[in-house]
């Protein structure tokens, strides 16, 4: 079911606490996925959660899930501007703007090293994995890190707490929209 695997690999963006996650879908297991899409943002984004495509090929889909309020608030730090810039994005990009890039991003250059701004990662551990890859790196988890380890398994935690807590309410029968929509 599609609400459990955004619940698992998403809870964090679903739940504001990360600035989105991306999840691979295979098509074959998702009946009219782009329906399902559809119908999930009809639902959420009156609670500003968002689902996009950011590329597909025959087999597989690929997604942002993302609280666009969340989202926009991290990408509008400085410090991650002057990063972006770097790859082609200008500081007065409006959040849209600025997905439309990343998705274009995707279909040239298959997996842009700026999609980790997007998910949140430390700069400090994107500029790591640019720049070393495997070397240095001194933790896997979310994501490679590079540096401040103790922080990132906090976060690591966090994480694994909130897609565990999400999940679970999801597999009780509970939908995503029950879930973030309740007012």
């Amino acid at each position: 079911m599609l609400e459990n695997l955004l619940a698992y690999h998403c809870g964090p963006a679903l739940a504001g606490i990360k600035p989105a996650n991306i999840v691979a879908c295979q098509k074959l297991r998702f009946s009219d996925l782009h329906s399902k899409i559809i119908k999930l943002n009809n639902e959420l984004n009156k609670t500003n959660i968002y689902i996009e495509i950011l590329c597909e090929c025959e087999s597989m889909m690929l997604l942002i899930v993302y609280r666009k309020n969340v989202l926009e608030k991290h990408l509008q730090c400085k410090e991650n501007q002057n990063f972006l810039k770097t790859y082609g994005y200008s500081e007065n990009m409006q959040i849209d703007q600025q997905l439309a890039k990343l998705k274009t991003r995707f279909r040239e250059n298959g997996f842009p090293h700026e999609v980790g701004v997007f998910l949140g990662y430390p700069l400090h551990d994107i500029y790591g994995f640019i720049n070393h890859r495997d070397d240095g790196c001194l933790f896997t988890g979310d994501w490679k890190v590079y540096q401040d380890v103790e922080t990132a398994k906090k976060l690591f935690l966090r994480y694994k707490a909130c897609k565990k807590a999400i999940l679970k309410r999801v597999t009780s029968g509970a939908t995503l929209a029950q879930i973030f929509c309740a007012a």
